[in-house]
């Protein structure tokens, strides 16, 4: 019997997208899954990703399909992978798992250069997700890619709320969080917000923080304290012993003599010490004993002194961390590690950079308060005018008052130790001028002729002087501009932190009235909150290190007090700065303008003037020997006249 209805043949068509979407996963974790389909298109290491470079990255990256794992942590230093990390999980999840996904980035320029210079060549260069790409021109944007198998991925910045607050996600990826301004708008911080955005995946969820650390209490180091339940070290074998040890600044060493970072790149003289069997590591070895390597779970972040190895965590961690110093990756060499920690020892500020961008640790910005003892304690045998024998230059620092000057003579050796050679208060320009120009200090034991002052400096601010015409400011130009001779020069304390502690800067204008400078005046913009910590320092090292900070043996209580009157705070909102506590800080001011003037960053500067000395001393004693003669006296013109009116000395 016929059917009524004869079957009929429908066929239908599916895209690959399509029929990629109805085929089951791959069984896969996220290093099985980039080793077959990453293609990395920039870089060092272009071409099919492979994990023996950096094996280091694959248990962070295969915690991301660990079950009720829903945060990862890293604390990497630069240079270590650890956003190929991330980029690498995007991609699994893209391919093996489409849900809506966000990656944040610190503000909007950065998020907008990461879209377009890494992630969308990423997307195009990898086969896997290429074909996934959307057809239409707006399914690939700038700050939004739509893939035809569900997924959604959203670029947005920390410092926009609504972004952030926009759309209910599954991944949220935080790059490089220290970054992160700690409110976001009028609402909570950007973190906070983020998180928000998931509560609807309370199982499936996954968030990733990345960053290389900041300061104490910075977001990744919260991240590591408060929320990790786990905290993963990395341990490198050593290739003569076998033995796995966390591998520590204190175990590079190099020859005792080196002390030039420049030297010490050049040559590579820094190597590894095996903590068991003492065999050297050089970057070579160092790379095959990190390939071999394995993670260790420990009980908190490595600048707790007390974490330990741990053998068990909790059975269900919800948030794991991983911690790894640059010293691992094969990218920095064991000499670059070194020479940055040279550098430190010359800078706190580049001391910072070690500890932060090198060990992957926070700085902890030592709040700075101090009694006049600690500081009279740095006095010295030397008496006032007297310039000790070691020094090279003397530099001066002046901080013109509506009435006066007060002033600090400050001398200085080839490593940037220096000593109190005179303070002390002038009442008029004709004795501003006598110490700038024509007073000589007698040197130690008389062993070289009197020196003068190479360099100074002069604060540009003040009010409106006693006959109203014109400003302190004004005179102040006029007189630099009549007087400087090259020796004296302009400053001004920059109203906001600066990336060089010394920044030129020509004023052509005046700032009363808007008169035109001719020909114009050069300043130097002074970032003094760095040299109020570069001072305190100073007054913090120790026999035997470089850039210490002396006294002249009659150095008083009114000098301590004024150099101590800012101490470093920390405001409401959690950030330092310098406040004043007494209201004459002018000794300070004349200390900090001093520094300046023998500062590395003030060309020509103290270093290129030692070299140039010690290039004459050479060529002078290939010259014959000169006859004798008597040594030259030293009158009583050439000496600080301490009896003239108008000095106030110690």
């Amino acid at each position: 019997m016929k059917p009524n209805h004869p079957l009929r043949t429908v066929s239908f068509t599916f895209t690959d997208a399509e029929r990629r979407a109805f085929q089951p996963r791959e069984k896969v974790t996220v290093s099985q899954w980039a080793v077959r389909h990453r293609q990395v298109e920039a870089g060092p290491m272009p071409g099919q990703w492979s994990n023996e470079m950096t094996p280091y990255l694959v248990a962070p990256m295969d915690a991301f399909n660990r079950p009720g794992v829903q945060k990862i942590i890293l604390c990497f230093a630069p240079q270590t992978g650890k956003t190929q990390v991330a980029f690498n999980c995007l991609l699994y999840a893209i391919d093996q798992d489409p849900g809506p996904a966000m990656y944040v980035m610190p503000d909007e320029k950065t998020a907008k250069r990461i879209s377009r210079r890494r992630m969308r060549p990423m997307f195009r260069a990898t086969p896997r997700i290429a074909g996934l790409l959307g057809p239409r021109a707006d399914d690939v944007t700038t700050l939004a890619v739509t893939f035809q198998n569900g997924m959604d991925l959203m670029l947005t910045w920390a410092t926009s709320a609504a972004e952030l607050a926009s759309e209910s996600v599954r991944y949220v990826f935080f790059d490089e969080i220290d970054k992160y301004p700690r409110f976001t708008g009028q609402e909570a911080d950007p973190l906070s917000l983020g998180e928000v955005r998931t509560m609807t995946y309370p199982h499936t969820r996954k968030l990733l923080y990345l960053s290389t650390p900041t300061v104490e209490g910075g977001n990744i180091a919260r991240a590591l304290e408060a929320e990790a339940d786990e905290i993963w070290r990395y341990q490198a074998r050593c290739p003569f012993c076998g033995h796995l040890q966390v591998m520590e600044f204190d175990q590079i060493h190099w020859p005792e003599r080196i002390r030039d970072p420049r030297a010490m790149v050049r040559r590579k003289y820094a190597k590894y010490s095996c903590v068991k069997c003492g065999f050297d590591w050089d970057d070579h070895l160092r790379n095959k004993a990190v390939r071999a390597g394995s993670w260790q779970r420990w009980t908190g972040p490595p600048w707790d002194r007390r974490a330990q190895p741990a053998d068990e965590g909790p059975r269900r961690p919800l948030a794991i961390a991983f911690h790894l110093p640059s010293w691992y990756s094969p990218f920095v060499g064991l000499s670059d590690v070194a020479a940055a920690f040279l550098r430190g020892l010359q800078d706190p500020s580049k001391m910072m950079t070690f500890v932060t961008q090198h060990k992957a640790e926070p700085w902890k910005e030592v709040i700075e308060s101090k009694a006049e003892s600690e500081i009279l304690a740095h006095r010295c045998d030397l008496p006032p005018g007297i310039v000790p024998a070691d020094a090279l230059a003397l530099t001066a620092g002046i901080d013109v008052q509506k009435a006066g000057f007060w002033f600090v003579v400050r001398a200085w050796d080839r490593d940037l130790t220096s000593w109190l050679v005179q303070y002390g208060y002038l009442s008029a320009w004709a004795d501003v001028e006598t110490l700038l120009f024509a007073t000589r200090y007698p040197v130690q034991d008389n062993l070289r002729r009197p020196l003068g002052i190479w360099r100074a400096g002069m604060d540009t601010g003040g009010g409106v002087t006693d006959d109203g015409n014109w400003t302190r400011t004004e005179e102040i130009y006029h007189w630099l501009r009549a007087n400087g001779r090259g020796i004296v020069f302009g400053t001004k304390g920059a109203s906001r932190p600066q990336l060089r502690r010394i920044q030129p800067r020509v004023i052509d204008r005046m700032a009363r009235g808007n008169r035109p400078i001719p020909g114009g005046i050069e300043l130097r913009m002074l970032d003094t909150y760095q040299f109020k910590g570069l001072l305190h320092w100073r007054l913090g090292r120790k026999k035997g290190d470089s850039q210490r900070f002396f006294l002249h043996a009659e150095t008083g209580m009114d000098y301590a007090r004024q150099i101590l009157a800012e101490e470093l705070r920390r405001d409401r909102r959690g950030r330092l700065e310098w406040k004043q506590i007494r209201r004459d800080n002018h000794l300070l001011d004349c200390e900090i303008i001093a520094a300046a003037c023998a500062d590395s960053e003030w060309y020509p500067s103290l270093t290129l003037l030692a070299r140039e000395m010690r290039k004459r001393d050479q060529q002078a004693r290939r010259r014959p020997p000169a006859p004798a003669t008597a040594p030259e006296s030293v009158s009583a013109g050439n000496r600080l006249n301490f009896e003239r009116p108008g000095w106030l000395n110690r």
